[in-house]
């Protein structure tokens, strides 16, 4: 059984090691992390600590995937007792007075939960004090006669008024006014003598749970909601995004091996027509038949009716075409095109997605992140979308109308043929590739099982597989 524990200024990694040994300690969780994770059922994550603001949170996707697959999934203390008490009706177990708090509707904004903190180096130093540890405070103080009800109801919106970054005790003895000074004073004066962290309590609880195997920590089962509507382009996306497998130093993701095969494998455009021609037409994407069964499709949905619509899917040198060939690419191009941003294993067409062709693709992903890294001027910043690791527009372009032996006024289309949307989307995912190309040319990627597809619009990738003069080193599996 592996335990993951996403921690950061609730508990010191000492004291976890302490509680539960032989976890793998990560630090607050962000949007992807669970994504990277290996787990499966029999694994637990217990989530502590997340981010919110420096990163993108949690999503509650991330989390109902790993419940389905059958891994324990529990929150206590910060974010992951606002998650428990989103989803413990779907099978997450939330410990705590936290997470109490947040299930039973007492609490209700983020921002109770929140911590300003040093980095990690710095142990994740605690800069402010966050408010769900005020309330319980002031409970504590009102059970042991040190403030009434109405008086805690004060301190607490004093607090609640300050900025969350700006929160802590010696911010309310600041900016208390005149009038509430003496209260204050009684208030900390006792809490100072008697100090608790609500969080940091539910954590080791959580923790101590976990080396106890208490059974209230179990997977997901029949008592629960089931989990529906889970599978979506969403979820498939933000796996490719974030998981993956570490080679050579880097992390390649799974998107970054779906570009490869798109860009650069030969069989990319006729494979990827007939996926989505077959999608279309709900037949095997092996069926001969699979372009008369589309055309038949588009016939019945008026598409043939005066010619094919949807012209802008077409270029002017296509636009003398006749009718079929015409409606056939248009219904790969309308139907079978995704920005960068949503790309992801469905858009590869299965035969390209064989073990052997993923692990030479994420080698290939890889060489090319060393080469941007070692070889290349680099940038300063993190990449956005739409913008640029090395080259310009027109060298990304160049390469690439080259490579597919295309004239540059049809890469569009070239483009279209393998998936991507329109040219942004198409040179986001090609920049980090064109240094591999200029150095060793085109890399020779294993063939397809099965034969190569047939029909679609004609490709020469300029020798990218029998070229052996231009061909790059040959990448294998393993």
């Amino acid at each position: 059984m592996t335990d993951v524990v996403f921690i950061g200024p609730s508990l010191p990694a000492g004291e976890v090691e302490r509680l539960l040994p032989d976890a793998r300690i990560r630090p607050p969780v962000a949007h992807g992390d669970l994504l990277r994770l290996d787990v499966g059922p029999g694994d637990r994550v217990l989530i502590i600590d997340g981010f919110f603001l420096q990163h993108p949170p949690v999503r509650h996707r991330e989390i109902l995937d790993l419940l389905a697959r059958g891994v324990t999934v529990a929150g206590a203390a910060s974010m992951g007792a606002l998650r428990a008490a989103e989803l413990w009706q779907f099978g997450m177990r939330g410990v705590g007075d936290v997470f109490r708090l947040y299930r039973d509707g007492v609490v209700t904004g983020d921002d109770e939960v929140a911590v300003v903190h040093g980095p990690a180096e710095d142990g994740h130093r605690i800069l402010s004090e966050p408010l769900v540890n005020v309330r319980i405070a002031l409970r504590r103080a009102v059970a042991a006669g040190v403030i009434d009800d109405a008086e805690s109801t004060r301190l607490r919106q004093l607090c609640a008024d300050l900025p969350f970054r700006r929160r802590s005790y010696r911010a309310l003895e600041r900016t208390a006014p005149p009038d509430a000074a003496a209260l204050v004073d009684r208030f900390l004066t006792w809490h100072r003598r008697d100090p608790w962290d609500a969080k940091g309590a539910d954590a080791r609880l959580l923790l101590s749970m976990a080396a106890a195997d208490d059974a209230k920590l179990r997977p997901a089962g029949p008592e629960d909601q089931p989990i529906d509507n889970l599978l979506t382009r969403f979820l498939d996306s933000w796996r490719s995004r974030h998981a993956g497998v570490a080679v050579g130093g880097h992390w390649v993701s799974d998107r970054d091996v779906a570009a490869v095969l798109m860009l650069l494998h030969p069989e990319s455009p006729a494979r990827h027509r007939r996926s989505v021609l077959a999608g279309l037409a709900r037949c095997d994407p092996a069926d001969p038949d699979v372009e008369d069964r589309a055309v038949e499709v588009a016939r019945e949905q008026g598409l043939l009716a005066g010619g094919p619509a949807g012209q802008d899917w077409l270029t002017d040198a296509e636009r003398g075409l006749d009718a079929r060939e015409a409606v056939l690419r248009l219904l790969a191009r309308a139907f079978g095109t995704t920005p960068y941003r949503s790309l992801a294993w469905w858009m590869v067409a299965e035969p390209l997605r064989a073990p052997a062709l993923r692990a030479a693709a994420r080698q290939v992903a890889a060489t090319a992140m060393t080469l941007n890294e070692t070889l290349l001027p680099r940038t300063t910043g993190g990449r956005r979308p739409g913008g640029r690791l090395h080259f310009r527009t027109e060298v990304i372009d160049g390469c690439f109308a080259a490579l597919w032996g295309c004239p540059p006024d049809a890469l569009a289309a070239a483009a279209w043929d393998r998936g991507f949307v329109d040219l942004e989307s198409f040179r986001y995912a090609a920049e980090p590739l064109v240094g591999y190309l200029r150095a060793f040319g085109p890399p020779r990627l294993p063939a397809v099982p099965g034969g190569p597809a047939t029909g679609g619009p004609a490709a020469t990738h300029d020798g990218l597989v029998n070229d052996e003069s231009r061909a790059g080193p040959p990448v294998r599996a393993g």
